[in-house]
Order: structure tokens, then C-alpha cells, then sequence
């Protein structure tokens, strides 16, 4: 696992210390997935400010980019986990502004 991935990971399962341990063993892949994708989508998020949501075809056509499209599907995916790992909780894991709320933030002005 990349150190980036495993800093993320690292700091998901943290909000897990006090859930019993079936639990915790049951979201464990979870963590990972959640990990993984967020770190992406950041990777994703920088290439999309360097490059551009929108790309131009030879032909002239204009249409979303590979990143743009791969980070929309991605996020939605991560959104689904996030969810997952909340409701496992049994409370709101997200309670203050975090770095996914900056996040979603980011990509709400990326797109409107």
C-alpha cells in the first residue's frame, strides 16, 4: 500500500477505535477501497485543474474529459463507500467541515 494510501487509511480507521471489533473487521476492506479512492480522486482533482474539465475532439467536438469523467464516477463510488462506513458506525462519522467537505466543494465549482 503507498504511504499517501496508508496515511488516509490510517486516518479512517481511527474513527472506527470505538466500534466493536466484528465490525471493525467487517469495514476493514472498506477502509482500504476508501482510502485508495480518495487518494486518487486527489490525484485525479490536480490533473483535472491542470488540464481542464472539458477536451476537444480532432474533430472539433467539445466533450468531459477522461479525468473529469473517471473523477465523477470515482467520487460517486467514494460517496457510496462513505456512506456504507457511516451507517456501519451507527452515527455520523462527518460531523465538522473536513477535508472531504473541501473537497466536495472543490468539485461542486469544478463543475457549476
Amino acid at each position: 500500500m503507498p504511504k499517501c494510501v496508508y496515511k488516509e487509511y490510517t486516518r479512517l480507521k481511527k474513527l472506527f477505535t470505538n466500534v466493536d471489533d466484528s465490525k471493525r473487521e467487517l469495514v476493514d476492506e472498506l477502509l482500504r477501497k476508501a482510502s485508495f479512492l480518495k487518494v486518487e480522486l486527489d490525484n485525479l482533482e490536480k490533473l483535472i485543474i491542470s488540464h481542464g474539465s472539458i477536451e476537444k475532439s480532432s474533430k472539433g467536438n467539445v466533450r468531459q474529459s477522461v479525468y473529469y469523467r473517471t473523477y465523477l464516477s470515482s467520487l460517486n463510488v467514494y460517496q457510496g463507500i462513505i456512506k456504507t462506513l457511516n451507517s456501519i458506525m451507527g452515527k455520523n462519522i462527518i460531523d465538522d467541515d473536513d477535508e472531504f467537505d473541501e473537497f466536495l466543494r472543490k468539485a461542486n465549482e469544478l463543475s457549476g
